[in-house]
């Protein structure tokens, strides 16, 4: 066989497998969008340190001082949330504190945060993010199950991570 039809042969064979491989990429991630995230995967997820993974809490920021007196603890950001949490309120860049906007990676894979596990404000959200999933149940189910948190409003992490010797 002449080598130049034998290469385009293996190259005609490579781009298909290429684009087969590509939309199984993309099948996988809508399914993986489609599934909600429970707070037990969560939780496994965040122990592992090989994993990074970005948490965005949709929730109102902070309560009205109307409202603080009988806001439950799950219903806004700065009362409790899921620490490292970064908050984003309705998904919208405009009302989220400006330091943290510096921290929002588009392209990480990401578990949204609402309430209770809002699939609407899901279905919002997942527009901006490449990869990502809904927790069930929210930050309520969060609550629920005791996993640890953190309150008051968004500190960004120190600059230079940690280990080792300086």
């Amino acid at each position: 066989m002449n080598p130049k039809v034998e290469r385009a042969i293996y190259i005609g064979i490579i781009f298909v497998l290429a684009i087969i491989l590509v939309s199984f990429g993309k099948k996988q991630t809508e399914l993986q969008a489609s599934i909600p995230l429970t707070v037990e995967q969560l939780y496994k997820k965040l122990q592992n340190p090989k994993l990074n993974i970005q948490i965005i809490d949709v929730r109102p920021y902070e309560p009205s001082e109307e409202e603080e007196d009988d806001a439950e603890d799950y219903e806004f950001y700065t009362l409790t949330h899921i620490p490292g949490a970064i908050p984003l309120p309705d998904c919208d860049e405009s009302k989220a504190p400006k330091e943290a906007l510096d921290h929002i990676n588009y392209y990480l894979p990401t578990v949204i945060v609402s309430k209770e596990g809002d699939p609407k404000i899901f279905e919002k959200c997942k527009k901006k993010f490449k990869i990502s999933q809904n927790l069930a149940g929210g930050m309520q189910a969060w609550n629920d199950a005791g996993y640890p948190t953190e309150e008051d409003e968004y500190v960004p992490p120190k600059a230079g991570g940690g280990g080792g010797c300086l």
